[in-house]
């Protein structure tokens, strides 16, 4: 799985205040490929990287979770995750509960955020308030800091969904990561544009896309940028006038949802658990396959999981 956003969700970046530069530009395609090598071995899901991605104290407290504890969390875990209550569920049921995972997993450190910028505690964060908090008292006259306000803004009004000038919780989210927007796609594929279009024509071509590196035959370049450039050519530039458009920028940086992604770890689970292949899980199956569970982007490795009877 190509991992273009999945890797964005768990830290907030304001990836607005600063023009991406080649080698960044290089080194979130090369994450991407380690992210993907990593998460797969042999073409297959590897749930060890799962479990090592649950870093720090969370990771701490899964290691030490008991298997008796783990199926008691996974039990009650279930009676939300089966929403017709038939005690079986079906990658549909896990699909929709993934994707509401990822929602809240996105949302992160968003209320602190707020809380830090919402000066007159209304609950909401207000253009003056969000200016204020970020930029402190530097003037708007310096050129600089008035580029990076006039893209901050025109973000801020596609956030503000009901349009009353300040951003509530889920606004202020969706401006902090237009990726994960449907409603903010087009703000995402314009601010990538500018971000690397270096020769300022409004497209993007190879040299762009690739950064730093070039793919020749005298290239030493890693493998990666031999895969991508083939992809740029193959599979981004549809109209093969060597450089993407709009429409084009959007298909490669937007070609996975979260709900593809949800869809395939759904798929992953079901397919890894569902031991008499009629589909769908039973509470046995789940509890048989606990860690799986546990260390997975289901249960938000372990975070998700209820800590009490409901």
């Amino acid at each position: 799985m190509k991992t273009v956003l999945v890797c964005v969700l768990l830290v907030f970046v304001f990836s607005c205040f600063a023009a991406q530069d080649e080698a960044t530009h290089k080194a979130h395609v090369h994450e991407d490929k380690l992210a993907d090598a990593d998460h797969y071995v042999d073409g297959e899901h590897n749930p060890e990287h799962d479990h090592e991605a649950f870093l720090g104290e969370e990771k701490e407290e899964f290691d030490h979770l008991s298997p008796e504890e783990a199926k008691k969390r996974l039990r009650n875990l279930i009676k939300k995750v089966d929403t017709d209550k038939d005690e079986a569920i079906t990658t549909e049921e896990l699909t929709d509960w993934v994707k509401k995972v990822f929602d809240e997993r996105s949302l992160v450190g968003v209320d602190k955020d707020v809380e830090d910028k919402d000066s007159n505690k209304n609950g909401k964060v207000e253009w003056d308030e969000y200016v204020k908090g970020t930029y402190g008292e530097t003037g708007e006259d310096d050129e600089e800091v008035k580029e990076l306000l006039q893209r901050d803004r025109r973000r801020f009004d596609a956030a503000d969904k009901d349009k009353d000038g300040a951003l509530d919780k889920n606004e202020f989210g969706t401006f902090l990561h237009p990726e994960s927007s449907p409603e903010m796609g087009d703000i995402h594929v314009t601010e990538t544009i500018e971000d690397i279009d270096r020769d300022k024509d409004g497209f993007v071509n190879l040299k762009e896309f690739l950064g730093e590196y070039t793919d020749d035959e005298s290239s030493e370049a890693p493998e990666w940028v031999h895969e991508e450039t083939k992809r740029f050519h193959e599979e981004y530039d549809k109209n093969k006038d060597g450089k993407l458009d709009k429409d084009e920028v959007k298909q490669w940086i937007l070609p996975e949802t979260d709900h593809m992604m949800a869809v395939e770890e759904a798929r992953h689970l079901v397919t890894s658990a569902d031991e008499n292949n009629d589909g769908k899980l039973t509470i046995g199956e789940i509890e048989k396959n606990y860690a799986l569970f546990v260390g997975s982007e289901a249960t938000d490795y372990g975070r998700a999981l209820p800590h009490s009877e409901l």
